[in-house]
C-alpha cells in the first residue's frame, strides 16, 4: 500500500506542483489587493474635486451618455469620502453586426463630484504595468489566465477547481506517508531480551515534524516538505477544499452537499448562462429595480442603506446589496445582505443574508471568509499570506525531492549496464501461471525462441534484465506469431542498448509506437497481465484485460 500511495503522492504532486507554486505566491499577495492597488495607483482612486456627490444614478447616465458602446453593469450607491466611484463597464451589442463593441477596458473612476473620468483599465487582463498588476495577479491566482473559448469564460477557473480536487485528495495521501512504516516479522528473541522498551508510535512519527540540523541539502529539503507539511496540514486542507467550493461550488460542492443536507437553491442554479458574446439584455433598468430593491428591505426592516447594484448579463439577474460605504466585504469576510431580481419582470428571486439559513447555507457563506483568511480579520488575512508562501515552498521542495530521486534512479540504470558492459549480455524470466523461471539469455537468440515455443499459450509476462537491474517486462500474447514477434523484439532491443544501454529518445519513440500498435492487434483476445517495458526514457504499458 505504501509504495503505492508514494506513486500517487509524487504525480499527483508533479499534476498540482506549478500550479499551486503560482496560485501560493499570487495569494500571499492579493490578500492584500484593495490596499496595495490603492497605494500603486492613487490617480485611479483618490478623489480629487469636493463637493456634493451626485446621485448614483445620474453619474452612470452621464457616462453612459458619452461612451454609447459600454453599459455599465456595477456601481456603488453610496460613496467613501475622498474616493472616486468604481464602476464596471461591459461592452453593448452593435445593432448593425449583432456582435458585441470592442471596447479596452471594463473598469472605469469617476469623480463622484462631476463625473469625470479620472482612469480606465481593463480588468484582469495580462498585464505588468503598475495599474493592472494586482488585477492580473488576482485573476492568475483563480483561473492561470487560461483564454476563453467557446463561448465561456471558465475554463481556468474549473482548472484551478480539478486541481484543488488533486490538492485534497493529496493532502491525506502526504499525511498517511508521514507516519512511520509498520515492523513486518515477528520479534526476534535478542529484542525480547533487551532491557529497552520498544518506541511507541507517536514517538517514532515525531522525527517527521523536526527539520534536522547540519543536514545535508536535500535531507533539508526533505524534511522542510515533510514538517511543514504536517504543521500546516489543517491549513493546507482547508485551503483546498474551499478553493474547490468557490471554482467548482455549482458544478461539484453544492450538487454533492445538497444531496446529504438541506440547502437552499442557488438563485442563478436554474439558469443557463448565455454566451459571452450574446448577452442577455435588461428591459427593467437599474432604476426601477433599486424602488423595488428599497421597498422589500424597508418591509424587511434593513437598517443597512443601499450599497451597490450589479447586473449579470449571463444570467440576466439583478442583484442590489446592502451596506455602509466601504464595507462591501462585510463582517468577517461574509457577503452583505443582497437581494436577487428578474431582469424582465423585476420579481424577486431570493436573498442572501450572512449567518442565516440552514447550516449548509452558512458552510457555503464561510468558503471565501476562510479562504481569504478575512474570517479572523487582520491576524487571519496575515495568516493567510504566510500560507500563500508555504504552498508554493511545498511545491518547489516536492519537485526538487521528485528530481534528485530521479537522477538517482537514472544513475543506477546507467551503473548497472555499465557493469555488464557493451557485450548484450541480458536476462530474460517468464511468468507463467505457476512459476517464474530464468529461460536464457538475450545473446542466445535460438535457444530463447525454442524456449519460448515449447511455453506455449502457458506464458503471460517476459522479464528481460540487465546485471541485477530490470531493462522491463513484455507481456506475451497466443499464438506462434505473438512469440515469433516477442524474440524479435528481444533481437531489437539487445541491439539497440548500447554502451551503458543508453537509447536514444527518437529510436525509443519509434520502438514503443510500433510495439503500441502490434500489441493492441490481439489485446483484448489475450488476457495479457499488467506489465510495463522500460528502457531508460521509454515506457511502453499494456494492461490486463480481464474477462
Amino acid at each position: 500500500m505504501r509504495s503505492l500511495l508514494v506513486i500517487v503522492h509524487r504525480w499527483a504532486g508533479l499534476f498540482i506542483a506549478a500550479f499551486l507554486f503560482v496560485a501560493g505566491l499570487t495569494g500571499a499577495v492579493i490578500s492584500w489587493d484593495h490596499e496595495l492597488d490603492e497605494w500603486l495607483n492613487p490617480d485611479l482612486f483618490e478623489a480629487k474635486l469636493g463637493g456634493p456627490p451626485l446621485p448614483p444614478l445620474e453619474l452612470v447616465a452621464r457616462f453612459e451618455a458619452a461612451n454609447p458602446q459600454a453599459r455599465v453593469t456595477y456601481f456603488p450607491l453610496s460613496y467613501e469620502p475622498g474616493k472616486t466611484a468604481g464602476l464596471f463597464i461591459q461592452p453593448r451589442v452593435n445593432p448593425a453586426t449583432g456582435r458585441l463593441f470592442e471596447l479596452n477596458y471594463n473598469q472605469a473612476y469617476l469623480e463622484p463630484a462631476t463625473g469625470e473620468v479620472r482612469g480606465k483599465r481593463y480588468w484582469g487582463q495580462i498585464s505588468l504595468d503598475r495599474r493592472d498588476i494586482l488585477p492580473f495577479l488576482y485573476k492568475l491566482h483563480y483561473s492561470m489566465h487560461v483564454p476563453d473559448f467557446l463561448g465561456f469564460d471558465g475554463w481556468g477557473i474549473w482548472l484551478m477547481g480539478i486541481v484543488g480536487i488533486v490538492w485534497m485528495f493529496d493532502c491525506f495521501v502526504g499525511l498517511w506517508l508521514t507516519f512511520p512504516q509498520s515492523k513486518r516479522g515477528a520479534t526476534s528473541a535478542i529484542a525480547i531480551s533487551s532491557p529497552h522498551r520498544e518506541k511507541s508510535w507517536l514517538s517514532r512519527w515525531a522525527p517527521a515534524w523536526r527539520i534536522k540540523k547540519n543536514a545535508s541539502a536535500y535531507r533539508m529539503n526533505f524534511d522542510v516538505h515533510r514538517a511543514f507539511g504536517l504543521w500546516t496540514w489543517l491549513f493546507l486542507l482547508i485551503l483546498a477544499f474551499t478553493s474547490i467550493s468557490m471554482n467548482l461550488g455549482d458544478e461539484v460542492v453544492r450538487p454533492a452537499l445538497s444531496k446529504v443536507f438541506s440547502l437552499t437553491p442557488d438563485v442563478g442554479e436554474s439558469r443557463t448562462p448565455a454566451p459571452i458574446d450574446k448577452p442577455i439584455s435588461p428591459q427593467l433598468s437599474f432604476a426601477s429595480v433599486l424602488n423595488i430593491a428599497a421597498a422589500e428591505a424597508a418591509k424587511r426592516s434593513w437598517q443597512e442603506p443601499l450599497g451597490s447594484t450589479f447586473y449579470n448579463q449571463q444570467t440576466g439577474i439583478y442583484s442590489v446589496s446592502f451596506f455602509e460605504a466601504g464595507e462591501e466585504h462585510g463582517s468577517g469576510g461574509m457577503e452583505p445582505k443582497t437581494l436577487y431580481f428578474d431582469g424582465k419582470t423585476g420579481v424577486m428571486l431570493g436573498d442572501s443574508i450572512p449567518w442565516a439559513g440552514t447550516a449548509a447555507d452558512i458552510f457555503m457563506q464561510l468558503q471565501f471568509p476562510l479562504h481569504s483568511g478575512r474570517i479572523a480579520g487582520l491576524p487571519g488575512r496575515i495568516l493567510l499570506s504566510l500560507m500563500g508562501l508555504v504552498v508554493a515552498v511545498l511545491s518547489l521542495t516536492g519537485i526538487v525531492i521528485w528530481f534528485k530521486k530521479r537522477l538517482v534512479r537514472l544513475k543506477r540504470i546507467e551503473h548497472g549496464n555499465a557493469a555488464v558492459g557493451a557485450t548484450g549480455a541480458g536476462y530474460v524470466h517468464v511468468l507463467t501461471p505457476g512459476s517464474y523461471r530464468f529461460i536464457g539469455s538475450l545473446g542466445d537468440e535460438n535457444a530463447l525462441r525454442l524456449r519460448l515455443s515449447e511455453l506455449g499459450e502457458k506464458a503471460a509476462l517476459l522479464s528481460i534484465t540487465r546485471g541485477a537491474l530490470p531493462l522491463g517486462r513484455i507481456a506475451l500474447l497466443s499464438g506462434e506469431s505473438s512469440f515469433l514477434f516477442v524474440v524479435a523484439i528481444i533481437v531489437g532491443v539487445r541491439r539497440m542498448l548500447y554502451r551503458g544501454g543508453r537509447l536514444s529518445m527518437g529510436t525509443g519513440m519509434l520502438f514503443r509506437s510500433v510495439g503500441t500498435v502490434l500489441f493492441s492487434r490481439n489485446f483484448w483476445q489475450a488476457g495479457m497481465l499488467d506489465a510495463s517495458y522500460y528502457v531508460r526514457h521509454v515506457r511502453l504499458r499494456v494492461m490486463r484485460a480481464k474477462g
